[in-house]
C-alpha cells in the first residue's frame, strides 16, 4: 500500500511540544525518522511518497520546526534525543519499531538502538553513524568551549531576511548546500515571519558544541549493543568525513549493510529520493 500524507500531530514529551508529521496508517511497519541538523521533519516528504506499507511519525526534534525550543536550564545533548524518542514510541504504543534517521537524525537513532536494543527492530542511517568523540584529556577544554558557546546562542538573535526567498537562498548556499527545491521543502515548515523579517525558526542554542562528548570506548560500548538490522546509506558526495573512529563502527556493528549512492548529504531529499526509497523497502521487510 502506497503512504500519504496522514495528518500533523502533537506530543507532550516531558513537558516540551513536539510536532510530527503522521504518514501511513496503523498496522503496517511502525518507523520513528529523526531529520538532520537545523533542518525538521519535512526533510521526509519527498521519500515518503516512495515507501509502502510504513506506518511514519516524521519529528520535528525539540529546537527545530514546529516543536518546542528546550527550556534555558536544558541543553540539545543527543542523549536527551534518546529519551524523547523512546517516549513518542510509548506514546505510539509501539513495543518495536524502525529508526530511519539522517546526519544528526542518525546518529541520535544509533544511539537509541544501542541503548534501547530490544526496541529497535530495524536502523535506517542515512549518511550519518556515529559522533564526533574525545580524548579524555581534552574534556575540560572542551567543557569550557561549550560552556562559552551556549552562552552566546542562547543571547543571540537568528539572522533576518527581507522576504521568504531569501531565507530559502541562505539554506541552499549554507554550510551543507542544498538544492533550491529541497531548501523550499525546509523553509515551508521551518522559516517564520515577525516584525523584523523572515528567520529560520531553529534555537540557535542548537549551534553550541555539546557539553559532553563520548569517549572512544563508551561509543563502542553502544554500538556494540545494537542488535537490529542496519543499513547505511552513503552519498558519493558526502559532507561527512571519513575518519577512522567513524570507520571503526562497521567492525563494532558487523551486522551492518552498507550501500553507497550517488547524491550530496540530503541525497534523500533530493532527485535521488526514489532510488533511496527502492534501496530502503526491502530492507524493512
Amino acid at each position: 500500500m502506497a503512504v500519504d500524507f496522514v495528518r500533523e500531530r502533537e506530543f507532550d514529551v516531558n513537558g516540551l511540544k513536539i510536532s510530527c508529521k503522521e504518514w501511513g496508517r496503523p498496522g503496517y511497519t511502525p518507523i520513528i525518522a529523526l531529520h538532520g541538523w537545523l533542518d525538521n521533519a519535512a526533510s521526509f516528504d519527498n521519500l515518503m511518497p516512495h515507501l509502502d506499507n510504513i506506518h511514519l511519525i516524521a519529528m520535528d526534534m525539540a529546537g527545530h520546526g514546529l516543536s518546542d525550543h528546550r527550556s534555558a536550564d536544558s541543553s540539545y545533548e543527543p542523549w536527551i534525543d534518546v529519551g524523547e524518542v523512546i517516549s513518542l514510541a510509548d506514546q505510539m504504543l509501539w513495543e518495536d519499531f524502525t529508526l530511519l534517521g539522517h546526519s544528526r537524525g542518525a546518529i541520535i537513532s544509533g544511539l537509541v538502538a544501542g541503548t534501547f536494543p530490544e526496541r529497535v527492530k530495524n536502523l535506517v542511517l542515512i549518511d550519518g553513524y556515529v559522533p564526533s568523540f574525545h580524548s579524555e584529556k581534552k574534556a575540560a577544554n572542551h567543557l569550557r568551549r561549550a560552556i562559552k558557546e551556549n552562552r552566546r546562542f542562547a543571547s543571540s538573535s537568528p539572522t533576518y531576511f527581507h522576504d521568504f526567498e531569501r531565507a530559502i537562498q541562505a539554506r541552499v548556499s549554507g554550510f551543507v548546500p542544498l538544492t533550491y527545491a529541497a531548501a523550499s521543502t525546509l523553509a515551508k515548515r521551518g522559516v517564520f515571519e515577525d516584525q523584523n523579517g523572515f528567520f529560520w525558526g531553529n534555537d540557535q542554542r542548537l549551534k553550541a558544541t555539546n557539553h559532553i562528548r563520548f569517549s572512544e570506548d563508551q561509543l563502542r560500548g553502544f554500538f556494540e549493543s545494537i542488535i537490529s538490522n542496519v543499513l547505511l546509506i552513503r552519498a558519493e558526495n558526502s559532507a561527512i568525513k571519513a575518519t577512522d573512529i567513524k570507520d571503526a563502527i562497521f567492525e563494532w556493528v558487523p551486522q551492518m549493510r552498507i550501500e553507497k549512492m550517488n547524491g550530496s548529504h540530503h541525497l534523500h531529499l533530493e532527485e535521488q529520493a526514489e532510488d533511496v526509497a527502492r534501496v530502503i523497502q526491502p530492507f524493512l521487510g
